[in-house]
Protein backbone atom coordinates (compact mmCIF):
# COMPACT_ATOMS: atom_id res chain seq x y z
CA UNK A 1 0.00 0.00 0.00
CA UNK A 2 1.72 3.51 -0.66
CA UNK A 3 2.70 5.78 1.65
CA UNK A 4 1.84 9.19 2.47
CA UNK A 5 5.60 10.19 3.88
CA UNK A 6 7.59 10.11 1.32
CA UNK A 7 6.80 14.03 0.58
CA UNK A 8 10.53 15.80 0.11
CA UNK A 9 11.68 12.83 2.16
CA UNK A 10 15.32 10.55 1.41
CA UNK A 11 14.13 7.25 1.40
CA UNK A 12 16.43 4.19 1.62
CA UNK A 13 15.36 0.68 1.25
CA UNK A 14 16.72 -1.61 4.16
CA UNK A 15 16.70 -5.33 5.07
CA UNK A 16 19.34 -5.81 7.63
CA UNK A 17 22.09 -6.73 5.38
CA UNK A 18 25.59 -5.02 5.02
CA UNK A 19 25.14 -3.83 2.17
CA UNK A 20 21.41 -1.76 2.75
CA UNK A 21 23.42 -1.10 6.04
CA UNK A 22 25.89 1.06 4.14
CA UNK A 23 22.80 2.83 1.89
CA UNK A 24 21.26 3.36 5.22
CA UNK A 25 23.90 5.30 6.30
CA UNK A 26 24.35 7.07 3.67
CA UNK A 27 20.74 8.17 3.48
CA UNK A 28 21.11 9.06 6.45
CA UNK A 29 24.53 11.87 6.21
CA UNK A 30 22.16 12.76 2.72
CA UNK A 31 18.81 13.77 4.46
CA UNK A 32 21.15 15.29 7.56
CA UNK A 33 23.06 17.55 5.01
CA UNK A 34 20.05 18.65 3.01
CA UNK A 35 17.81 18.85 5.97
CA UNK A 36 15.47 16.32 4.69
CA UNK A 37 13.40 13.62 6.48
CA UNK A 38 14.42 9.78 5.79
CA UNK A 39 11.72 7.17 5.46
CA UNK A 40 13.11 3.54 5.81
CA UNK A 41 10.91 0.96 4.32
CA UNK A 42 11.06 -2.42 4.49
CA UNK A 43 9.28 -4.90 2.62
CA UNK A 44 7.98 -8.55 3.69
CA UNK A 45 7.61 -11.20 1.66
CA UNK A 46 3.95 -11.92 1.04
CA UNK A 47 2.74 -14.17 3.08
CA UNK A 48 1.99 -17.06 0.33
CA UNK A 49 5.00 -17.51 -0.38
CA UNK A 50 5.21 -19.79 2.64
CA UNK A 51 1.82 -21.39 2.27
CA UNK A 52 4.07 -24.89 3.03
CA UNK A 53 4.97 -24.17 6.51
CA UNK A 54 1.13 -25.54 7.16
CA UNK A 55 0.68 -21.86 9.55
CA UNK A 56 -2.58 -19.93 9.23
CA UNK A 57 -2.13 -17.08 7.23
CA UNK A 58 -3.50 -14.31 9.84
CA UNK A 59 -0.93 -16.02 12.05
CA UNK A 60 1.83 -15.80 9.98
CA UNK A 61 1.35 -12.52 9.12
CA UNK A 62 1.43 -11.11 11.88
CA UNK A 63 4.37 -13.13 12.65
CA UNK A 64 5.91 -11.55 9.80
CA UNK A 65 5.18 -8.23 10.93
CA UNK A 66 6.86 -8.31 14.26
CA UNK A 67 9.95 -9.48 12.82
CA UNK A 68 9.78 -6.44 10.26
CA UNK A 69 8.94 -3.97 13.21
CA UNK A 70 12.54 -5.42 14.77
CA UNK A 71 14.45 -4.95 11.36
CA UNK A 72 13.09 -1.09 11.46
CA UNK A 73 13.30 -0.79 15.06
CA UNK A 74 17.36 -1.92 14.56
CA UNK A 75 17.35 0.02 11.67
CA UNK A 76 15.96 3.71 13.97
CA UNK A 77 18.47 3.12 16.24
CA UNK A 78 21.49 2.78 13.96
CA UNK A 79 20.08 6.10 11.99
CA UNK A 80 19.64 7.88 16.07
CA UNK A 81 23.53 6.79 16.03
CA UNK A 82 24.45 8.25 13.24
CA UNK A 83 22.90 11.50 12.72
CA UNK A 84 20.76 11.98 15.68
CA UNK A 85 19.41 15.39 14.62
CA UNK A 86 17.43 12.93 11.55
CA UNK A 87 13.56 13.33 11.55
CA UNK A 88 12.51 9.66 10.72
CA UNK A 89 9.97 7.29 9.51
CA UNK A 90 9.65 4.01 8.58
CA UNK A 91 6.92 2.17 6.19
CA UNK A 92 6.53 -1.63 6.60
CA UNK A 93 4.67 -3.54 3.78
CA UNK A 94 4.04 -6.79 2.44
CA UNK A 95 5.12 -7.42 -1.04
CA UNK A 96 8.44 -7.44 -3.29
CA UNK A 97 10.89 -5.15 -2.72
CA UNK A 98 10.85 -3.78 -6.22
CA UNK A 99 7.41 -3.04 -5.62
CA UNK A 100 6.92 -1.53 -2.27
CA UNK A 101 9.78 0.97 -2.74
CA UNK A 102 8.50 2.20 -5.49
CA UNK A 103 4.72 2.49 -3.83
CA UNK A 104 6.93 4.60 -1.02
CA UNK A 105 8.00 6.72 -3.59
CA UNK A 106 5.43 9.32 -3.95
CA UNK A 107 7.24 13.24 -3.72
CA UNK A 108 10.45 11.80 -2.56
CA UNK A 109 13.66 13.50 -2.99
CA UNK A 110 15.63 10.87 -3.48
CA UNK A 111 15.72 6.82 -3.22
CA UNK A 112 18.83 5.44 -1.70
CA UNK A 113 19.23 1.31 -1.91
CA UNK A 114 22.31 -0.82 -1.43
CA UNK A 115 24.43 -2.90 -4.13
CA UNK A 116 26.13 -6.56 -3.14
CA UNK A 117 28.79 -5.99 -5.75
CA UNK A 118 29.90 -4.81 -9.46
CA UNK A 119 29.63 -7.03 -12.67
CA UNK A 120 26.96 -8.80 -13.88
CA UNK A 121 26.76 -11.16 -11.28
CA UNK A 122 25.81 -8.93 -8.64
CA UNK A 123 23.31 -7.58 -10.58
CA UNK A 124 21.60 -11.15 -10.82
CA UNK A 125 22.73 -11.62 -6.86
CA UNK A 126 20.74 -8.13 -6.14
CA UNK A 127 17.44 -9.43 -7.78
CA UNK A 128 17.65 -6.20 -10.43
CA UNK A 129 16.58 -4.42 -7.27
CA UNK A 130 18.97 -1.48 -8.05
CA UNK A 131 18.67 -1.52 -11.71
CA UNK A 132 15.45 -1.80 -12.03
CA UNK A 133 14.30 0.89 -9.72
CA UNK A 134 16.25 3.00 -11.34
CA UNK A 135 14.93 2.47 -14.75
CA UNK A 136 11.25 3.23 -13.41
CA UNK A 137 11.77 5.19 -10.16
CA UNK A 138 10.21 8.83 -10.58
CA UNK A 139 13.22 10.37 -8.41
CA UNK A 140 16.87 10.33 -8.75
CA UNK A 141 18.18 7.39 -7.54
CA UNK A 142 21.77 6.49 -5.17
CA UNK A 143 22.79 3.17 -5.77
CA UNK A 144 25.68 2.50 -2.35
CA UNK A 145 28.24 0.00 -2.65
CA UNK A 146 31.06 -0.40 -0.19
CA UNK A 147 33.98 2.35 -0.17
CA UNK A 148 36.90 0.93 -1.99
CA UNK A 149 40.74 2.51 -1.39
CA UNK A 150 41.20 5.33 -3.88
CA UNK A 151 44.20 5.95 -6.23
CA UNK A 152 45.16 9.10 -6.35
CA UNK A 153 44.25 11.28 -9.31
CA UNK A 154 45.57 15.05 -9.72
CA UNK A 155 41.76 15.38 -11.63
CA UNK A 156 39.30 13.48 -9.72
CA UNK A 157 40.23 12.33 -6.32
CA UNK A 158 37.98 12.90 -3.46
CA UNK A 159 35.27 14.55 -6.06
CA UNK A 160 31.84 14.67 -6.88
CA UNK A 161 32.51 12.64 -10.35
CA UNK A 162 29.13 13.43 -13.46
CA UNK A 163 28.73 12.44 -16.85
CA UNK A 164 28.12 15.21 -19.29
CA UNK A 165 26.86 14.96 -23.16
CA UNK A 166 25.15 18.19 -23.80
CA UNK A 167 21.63 16.37 -22.86
CA UNK A 168 18.81 17.84 -20.68
CA UNK A 169 19.68 15.18 -18.19
CA UNK A 170 23.20 15.62 -18.12
CA UNK A 171 23.02 19.20 -17.40
CA UNK A 172 20.23 18.35 -14.37
CA UNK A 173 22.64 15.92 -12.77
CA UNK A 174 25.78 18.32 -13.35
CA UNK A 175 23.92 21.49 -11.95
CA UNK A 176 22.96 18.46 -9.09
CA UNK A 177 26.56 17.51 -8.70
CA UNK A 178 27.35 20.99 -8.24
CA UNK A 179 25.36 21.44 -5.47
CA UNK A 180 26.14 18.45 -3.59
CA UNK A 181 30.21 19.26 -4.18
CA UNK A 182 29.43 22.99 -2.57
CA UNK A 183 27.68 20.82 0.57
CA UNK A 184 30.48 18.81 0.82
CA UNK A 185 33.18 21.24 0.54
CA UNK A 186 34.95 19.66 -2.39
CA UNK A 187 35.19 20.01 -5.82
CA UNK A 188 33.66 18.92 -9.70
CA UNK A 189 35.04 16.05 -11.90
CA UNK A 190 32.98 16.41 -15.08
CA UNK A 191 33.83 13.62 -17.25
CA UNK A 192 32.92 14.02 -21.20
CA UNK A 193 33.66 11.43 -23.35
CA UNK A 194 32.34 10.91 -27.17
CA UNK A 195 33.55 7.17 -28.50
CA UNK A 196 36.28 6.17 -30.98
CA UNK A 197 33.48 6.20 -33.42
CA UNK A 198 33.06 9.73 -33.33
CA UNK A 199 36.72 10.12 -34.98
CA UNK A 200 37.93 7.69 -37.26
CA UNK A 201 42.23 7.93 -36.58
CA UNK A 202 42.51 6.03 -40.08
CA UNK A 203 40.26 8.10 -42.11
CA UNK A 204 40.41 11.63 -40.44
CA UNK A 205 43.09 14.36 -40.84
CA UNK A 206 44.82 16.09 -38.17
CA UNK A 207 43.00 19.32 -38.77
CA UNK A 208 39.35 17.36 -38.82
CA UNK A 209 40.38 15.69 -35.38
CA UNK A 210 41.35 19.23 -34.07
CA UNK A 211 38.28 20.46 -35.34
CA UNK A 212 36.44 17.41 -33.54
CA UNK A 213 38.33 17.74 -29.99
CA UNK A 214 37.66 21.80 -29.92
CA UNK A 215 33.65 21.15 -30.85
CA UNK A 216 33.58 18.91 -27.50
CA UNK A 217 35.45 21.33 -25.69
CA UNK A 218 32.71 23.91 -26.44
CA UNK A 219 30.13 21.52 -25.66
CA UNK A 220 31.35 21.19 -22.38
CA UNK A 221 32.23 24.75 -21.89
CA UNK A 222 28.09 25.60 -22.74
CA UNK A 223 27.26 22.66 -20.36
CA UNK A 224 29.55 24.20 -17.38
CA UNK A 225 28.13 27.97 -18.24
CA UNK A 226 26.87 30.05 -15.46
CA UNK A 227 27.56 27.16 -12.64
CA UNK A 228 30.96 28.53 -11.95
CA UNK A 229 28.47 31.89 -10.23
CA UNK A 230 26.11 30.16 -8.92
CA UNK A 231 28.87 28.01 -7.30
CA UNK A 232 31.89 30.10 -6.65
CA UNK A 233 33.23 27.79 -3.79
CA UNK A 234 33.32 24.67 -5.96
CA UNK A 235 36.28 24.16 -7.86
CA UNK A 236 36.54 22.08 -11.14
CA UNK A 237 37.98 19.84 -13.08
CA UNK A 238 36.96 18.41 -16.43
CA UNK A 239 38.45 15.02 -18.12
CA UNK A 240 37.84 14.49 -22.26
CA UNK A 241 38.43 11.23 -23.78
CA UNK A 242 38.23 9.59 -27.04
CA UNK A 243 37.20 6.56 -25.58
CA UNK A 244 33.90 4.75 -25.03
CA UNK A 245 31.29 6.69 -22.17
CA UNK A 246 30.80 3.93 -20.11
CA UNK A 247 34.45 2.86 -19.53
CA UNK A 248 35.44 7.24 -19.07
CA UNK A 249 32.81 6.91 -16.24
CA UNK A 250 34.27 3.58 -15.23
CA UNK A 251 37.80 5.33 -14.40
CA UNK A 252 36.21 8.15 -13.11
CA UNK A 253 34.39 6.43 -10.12
CA UNK A 254 37.75 4.44 -9.62
CA UNK A 255 39.04 7.99 -7.78
CA UNK A 256 35.49 10.18 -7.08
CA UNK A 257 33.64 9.55 -3.99
CA UNK A 258 30.49 9.92 -5.77
CA UNK A 259 29.60 9.46 -9.47
CA UNK A 260 26.72 11.09 -11.10
CA UNK A 261 25.27 10.20 -14.48
CA UNK A 262 21.56 10.87 -16.34
CA UNK A 263 18.76 8.38 -17.11
CA UNK A 264 16.86 9.97 -20.17
CA UNK A 265 13.16 8.49 -19.06
CA UNK A 266 10.55 5.73 -18.16
CA UNK A 267 9.22 5.28 -21.59
CA UNK A 268 9.33 2.31 -23.91
CA UNK A 269 12.61 3.08 -24.54
CA UNK A 270 14.24 3.33 -20.74
CA UNK A 271 15.97 -0.04 -20.87
CA UNK A 272 18.32 0.51 -23.92
CA UNK A 273 19.09 3.99 -23.04
CA UNK A 274 19.95 2.34 -18.97
CA UNK A 275 21.62 -0.16 -20.58
CA UNK A 276 23.39 1.76 -22.41
CA UNK A 277 25.58 4.04 -20.03
CA UNK A 278 23.60 4.13 -16.76
CA UNK A 279 22.78 0.28 -16.34
CA UNK A 280 26.59 -0.19 -16.70
CA UNK A 281 27.66 2.21 -14.61
CA UNK A 282 25.36 0.83 -12.07
CA UNK A 283 26.58 -2.58 -11.96
CA UNK A 284 30.70 -1.50 -12.62
CA UNK A 285 31.39 2.00 -10.75
CA UNK A 286 33.82 1.23 -7.87
CA UNK A 287 31.88 4.50 -5.83
CA UNK A 288 28.29 4.96 -5.40
CA UNK A 289 26.11 6.27 -7.73
CA UNK A 290 23.37 8.49 -8.21
CA UNK A 291 21.48 7.93 -11.34
CA UNK A 292 18.85 11.38 -12.23
CA UNK A 293 16.10 11.33 -13.95
CA UNK A 294 15.46 13.40 -16.79
CA UNK A 295 13.27 16.61 -16.31
CA UNK A 296 9.43 16.19 -17.03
Amino acid sequence: MPTNDAQGAVVVGYDVTAHSELALDWAAHHAAAHHRPLLIVHAIAPPHAYDALGVGMDELRKEMRVVGRRCLDGALARVRAVEPGVEVKVHLAFGAPHDVLLDSLGGAHLLAVGSRGRGTLASLLLGSVSVGISAVAPCAVAVVREAEARPDSPTLSGRVAVGVDGSEVSLTALDLAFALASERGTGVGVVHSWGPAAVRRDLTSNEQRRATVEEHELQVAESLAGLAEKYPDVDVATHQAEEDPRRALDDASRYADLLVVGSRGRGAARSTVLGSVSRHVIEHAHCPVLVVRAPA
